[in-house]
């Protein structure tokens, strides 16, 4: 009788270990191209091997648009921060550097402050710390930081042009800084 069960089940086992392979291809070539520069605040970042697109973000704009974010032709780069955490406000300058640097390569960044977070609160943060290059988008009842995993603020989610996650941050980095912007420009060599 096994040997028939395995008969059966032998295709789907086949199935199941190409679809992981697949996955840690792509992983694996990622890696492969910004494994020389993993060094600083980068060992902090951790790929994933996510096969499966992440649901489509679709949060608030400041003035309570429903706004679907997101691009086919570029690396997105998920924040999701708040104005009550303190790491949060530390890594947003840095962030918005990062932005300024990166205008012209196919990144996007994305900042959305998940959970209770004024609109008043927001734009006095983004005023007084002169955030001119990051949009102010919302998630007031967190579920889209739920449907990505986040349970950390901050939390940065890479994500390629197909919707699949490459990796995450959590917590703060300095994003300033020419090691971050090699490793985004080598992800979109992979992409």
């Amino acid at each position: 009788m096994k040997p028939i069960i395995l008969l059966k089940l032998g295709p789907l086992i086949l199935i199941v270990n190409l679809f992981f392979s697949f996955s840690a291809i792509a992983e694996s070539n990622y890696k492969a191209k910004t494994k020389d520069i993993m060094t600083g605040e980068l060992r902090k970042f951790i790929f994933s091997g996510g096969t499966e697109p992440l649901p489509k973000p679709i949060v608030l704009d400041i003035n309570g648009n429903v706004v679907e974010i997101g691009s086919n032709d570029d690396i997105l780069i998920i924040n999701f921060w708040a104005t009550w955490c303190a790491p949060c406000k530390k890594e947003m300058p840095s962030l918005n550097t990062l932005a300024e640097n990166m205008k012209f390569d196919d990144v996007r960044i994305i900042t959305v402050a998940s959970g209770r977070n004024s609109k008043e609160a927001i734009e006095a943060f983004f005023s007084d710390n002169n955030l001119a290059n990051l949009n102010k988008f919302r998630d007031p009842k967190g579920k889209i930081a739920m449907s990505y995993g986040v349970t950390a603020l901050p939390t940065t989610v890479l994500i390629d042009p197909s919707r699949k996650e490459i990796g995450r941050i959590i917590g703060d980095i300095d994003w300033n800084n020419e090691n971050i912007r090699s490793f985004l420009r080598n992800l979109l060599k992979t992409s």
